[in-house]
C-alpha cells in the first residue's frame, strides 16, 4: 500500500510502499508491460518478486507511466531518473525529472554493528556513538553515494567520507502529515540539516549532498551529486 509521498523542493517525488500484500493482489494492482513479465519471471525468490511488483504498483499509484528498465541491474526511465531502495517492509523510489538522484532505505537493526569497521572509518564510527540510527544514515548515505556513483570499484571505508551533522537527531515535522496517505503510518521523523558526503577515488573528488528521515523503524537518505 502506498504509504507517503512528497514533492520536494527540486521537483523530486519521494514515495514509498508497505509491501503487505501477497503476490496475487499486487499482480492484479499493476500494469505490467512484457518487460516486466519477463524480469519478473526471471525471479525464482517470491520475496524479490514482491519487491518488484510492490515498486511498479508504486509508480502507478503515483502517477509516473513509464517502464523501468535495466542496465546491469541499475533501473532507469526513458524519460527522467529514478533509484529504487527496498527495507525488509517498505519499497522506497525517487524520481525527478531533470537529473540523477539516489536513494537507500535501511531497517534499524544492531546488525550494522557487525559491518561498522569495515564499511566506516575511525572518524565515523566516532560521530555515531554508538548510535544504530546514526550508523544506518551513515551505511544508508554511502549506499545513496555508490548508486549515484555509478562504480563498481569504491570502498567504503576509504573512499566515501560522510560529514555526520554535529547535530544530528531526527525530529518530528508535522507540516509534513499531508503526505501521510491511506495509512495509520507512524510520525515521520526529519533530520534537518543536509548530510555532505565525499567520494574520492584516482585523485579525483565528488560531492554529494544528502537528506534523511526515519520512517516506521527505517532510515532513508536520498539526494544527488553536487554541480
Amino acid at each position: 500500500m502506498l504509504i507517503y509521498k512528497s514533492i520536494l523542493s527540486d521537483k523530486s517525488l519521494l514515495a514509498f510502499w508497505k509491501m503487505e500484500e501477497t503476490e496475487e493482489q499486487l499482480l492484479a494492482m499493476c500494469d505490467l508491460t512484457g518487460e516486466d513479465n519477463c524480469r519478473i519471471e526471471r525471479c525464482s525468490a517470491l520475496k524479490r518478486r514482491i519487491e518488484l511488483l510492490s515498486v511498479r504498483a508504486l509508480l502507478k499509484a503515483v502517477g509516473i507511466k513509464q517502464t523501468i528498465h535495466y542496465d546491469d541491474n541499475k533501473p532507469y526511465l526513458d524519460n527522467g531518473y529514478i533509484s529504487i531502495s527496498h527495507s525488509a517492509d517498505i519499497a522506497a523510489i525517487i524520481y525527478n525529472p531533470d537529473r540523477q538522484v539516489g536513494i537507500d532505505i535501511e531497517k534499524i537493526s544492531p546488525r550494522i554493528q557487525r559491518i561498522a569497521t569495515r564499511a566506516f572509518s575511525d572518524e565515523e564510527i566516532t560521530a555515531a556513538n554508538g548510535d544504530l540510527e546514526k550508523l544506518t544514515v551513515l551505511w544508508n548515505c554511502k549506499e545513496c553515494v555508490f548508486k549515484l556513483a555509478n562504480d563498481d570499484g569504491i570502498d567504503f571505508r576509504d573512499m566515501i567520507e560522510v560529514d555526520m551533522p554535529s547535530d544530528f537527531s531526527f525530529k518530528e515535522n508535522l507540516n509534513e502529515e499531508k503526505n501521510i496517505v491511506n495509512y495509520p503510518l507512524s510520525i515521520v521523523h526529519y533530520q534537518s540539516s543536509i548530510i555532505h558526503c565525499a567520494l574520492k577515488k584516482s585523485g579525483i573528488t565528488k560531492h554529494f549532498s544528502l537528506s534523511a528521515m526515519k520512517i516506521e523503524g527505517n532510515t532513508v537518505v536520498w539526494g544527488r551529486l553536487d554541480g
